[in-house]
């Protein structure tokens, strides 16, 4: 079914809430029926273990750094992904994994592959340097982390999804946090090179992953949309991809002022659509109307299947009944 079909349906089950004839499923438009995607609701982190306990999650995000998994060339150290990987199993539910590059990458593959790479102030003001996604050197590598990660983690049931790493200012997201259109540029960021290089990374993941769906976070690049948008939508049209790579919001706010041509670009994306809370919900003035339980009505208007809150949303029960009924219309329209 297409994205604009589930957007008139679910328009038609916000206004007729006390309608009974609210149990037909709609279908999912992939085809994989082997591949299990996660829905509903996850925290993104759980450095207070209770958010893991509240009664509307179903699992977590692992984040971690790519320096910390492989500090030397072709070493890795999986401890950093178990000692959170442990304590999510012991509650029996599932998790999502997310490997940080850009800044995060280790020191080695930019001084002993040597890796070209440009550096950019983030909006901590530290330099960071960031290795250029283009040059072949970086997916090489990409690719036997991807192969290592995979020996140790395809077969694990409970792992759902897995963020394409990428090479930006936070490592997962596909943006550049105060970077100016002209730093990109000087450093030899172009629409095809970043479109082709990101496609290719998230390739190296999907086959390597072959049991999993698999996500690219999504932002305007240098102020223009075509370029995310070519990178979502060609790696769904993808035949040997199977429509297990999804798109990802990791600034889901009920707002469509940001990004608002990626916000539509999204709502036409057929595929499936995965998202982060921009913020807790304390953070009121990040919300549309400073009200947070817009993020909710929000993924319902885009389609969305699974969406990460900040653990401050479970460990304090916030919107307990919201959470519910998320879930619920998750239940309801995503296999």
């Amino acid at each position: 079914m297409s994205k604009y079909n589930l957007t008139f349906l679910i328009i038609l089950f916000l206004f007729s809430c006390n309608s009974d004839d609210n149990n037909s499923n709609l279908e999912n438009s992939d085809t994989t029926t082997n591949i299990v995607k996660p829905k509903g609701l996850y925290t993104s982190s759980f450095g207070n273990e209770t958010a893991l306990d509240n009664n509307q999650i179903n699992g977590s995000l692992i984040r971690v750094k790519w320096s910390e998994i492989e500090p030397n060339k072709g070493i890795y150290d999986f401890s950093s992904i178990e000692q959170f990987r442990e304590i999510i199993k012991t509650r029996n539910l599932k998790w999502s994994l997310g490997v940080l590059a850009g800044g995060d990458s280790p020191d080695w593959l930019t001084e002993s592959i040597g890796a070209d790479y440009f550096e950019i102030t983030g909006v901590d003001n530290a330099v960071k340097r960031i290795p250029k996604i283009w040059d072949t050197r970086v997916n090489e590598r990409l690719g036997f982390l991807a192969e290592a990660l995979s020996n140790e983690y395809n077969e694990d049931e409970d792992l759902v999804l897995v963020y394409v790493p990428q090479m930006t200012a936070n490592g997962i997201e596909g943006h550049f946090n105060g970077v100016t259109t002209d730093e990109l540029l000087d450093a030899g960021l172009t629409s095809d090179n970043w479109v082709n290089s990101v496609k290719e990374t998230a390739r190296i993941f999907a086959n390597a992953f072959t049991k999993k769906a698999i996500a690219v976070e999504v932002h305007d690049i240098m102020e223009d949309t075509s370029i995310p948008n070519r990178i979502m939508t060609d790696l769904w049209n993808e035949p040997s991809l199977s429509h297990r790579v999804g798109a990802a919001m990791w600034w889901i706010s009920g707002k469509i002022t940001y990004q608002p041509n990626l916000v539509n670009a999204l709502i036409d994306f057929p595929g499936d659509i995965y998202a982060q809370a921009i913020g807790r919900s304390d953070q009121t003035e990040r919300f549309e109307n400073n009200d947070y339980t817009t993020v909710f009505e929000q993924a319902r208007i885009l389609g969305i299947r699974y969406i990460e809150l900040w653990e401050y949303e479970f460990v304090n029960n916030t919107f307990p009944q919201d959470f519910e009924n998320f879930n619920d219309y998750t239940n309801t329209y995503f296999e």
